[in-house]
């Protein structure tokens, strides 16, 4: 029985992979919201009905892809824990390293008008949470001001890794995450 159960597991991450590929690979020449189930399946080798059978729509498919990836990132930060203490800039260092490495599918999450807000948020508070706002911020700001900063912080983050993948920015993980930490410099 046990045997059965994980065969099926199995074959339902393969499925789910043939599918997640095959989107990464339509997102490479077109828009999420031009890319359609039909030409996902076919790309993907399988049918609408085991489409359907796993996803509700490219969208949810997607969102699972960015939820593996944020996943994987934490996983990253969770072992490097677990080996010695490690820095703020260490951990920034390592996020960087596995952007540069999967630079493909973070530069279609960036690039995708679905998910740009929703993404952003999840790679900021991967490495910042909220003790990182407050302890940052000015502290003469209001509770209102110091989400704006946030929000601030936030989005200059992620371009400045959107550029920096993009090509705009010449400078190896390592130079990133100094840039980084020097734009907020921790206490």
């Amino acid at each position: 029985m046990t045997y059965k159960s994980s065969k099926g597991n199995r074959r339902v991450m393969v499925t789910k992979k043939l599918i997640s590929d095959a989107l990464l690979q339509l997102l490479e020449v077109k828009s999420i919201e031009k890319i359609t189930i039909t030409e996902l399946c076919e790309t993907a080798h399988v049918n609408r009905s085991t489409f359907y059978h796993h996803y509700n729509s490219q969208y949810e498919v997607l969102t699972e892809i960015e939820d593996e990836k944020v996943e994987d990132i934490k996983a990253l930060l969770n072992k490097m824990d677990k080996t010695r203490s490690f820095t703020i800039r260490e951990q920034v260092e390592a996020i960087c390293v596995y952007l540069k490495e999967n630079k493909s599918a973070f530069l279609l999450f960036m690039n995708s008008k679905y998910i740009l807000k929703d993404f952003s948020e999840k790679l900021f508070n991967i490495t910042m949470d909220k003790s990182f706002a407050e302890e940052h911020a000015p502290k003469e700001l209001s509770d209102e001001q110091k989400k704006l900063w946030e929000n601030f912080y936030q989005g200059g983050l992620y371009y400045l890794t959107y550029s920096w993948l993009s090509g705009n920015l010449a400078a190896t993980p390592s130079e990133v995450a100094d840039l980084i930490c020097s734009l907020a410099p921790v206490r």
